[in-house]
């Protein structure tokens, strides 16, 4: 089993380097904190537990992404969560949309949200 820092050494020299390549931009400090956070996360595996029997489309998965992302963030509301990922390609792109025109608007982002207090996502995750 590898070590906690020899995982750390590869995100740093081979996950962020990558990412800035693919993104053509430096990597901001956020974002460097939130990709290993969504990889360690794995949101995907904990919707589609038999804990919440909640079947994930790629969508949601984009979704939830952009959930976790608000905490690390520390955004306020869905306007500003919206305004910052049309801004940032490097953020949109990391939370799974391919196009600036796929980010819902701040209404279905509400939605969505309130949605995922419903089936206590963030508790499902931090257990």
């Amino acid at each position: 089993m590898k070590k906690l820092s020899q995982i750390w050494f590869q995100v740093q020299h081979d996950l962020f380097p990558y990412l800035e390549e693919e993104f053509k931009e430096p990597l901001t400090l956020k974002l460097k904190q939130l990709v290993p956070t969504l990889e360690i996360v794995k949101i995907k595996s904990f919707i589609s537990t038999p804990i919440s029997a909640w079947p994930i489309s790629k969508e949601q998965s984009t979704d939830c992404k952009t959930f976790i992302a608000i905490s690390a963030y520390i955004m306020n509301t869905t306007r500003e969560l919206v305004e910052r990922l049309k801004l940032s390609s490097s953020l949109w792109l990391v939370c799974g949309w391919e196009k600036t025109l796929q980010i819902p608007h701040e209404s279905s982002f509400s939605r969505t949200l309130s949605e995922f207090a419903l089936t206590e996502l963030s508790q499902i995750i931090h257990n």
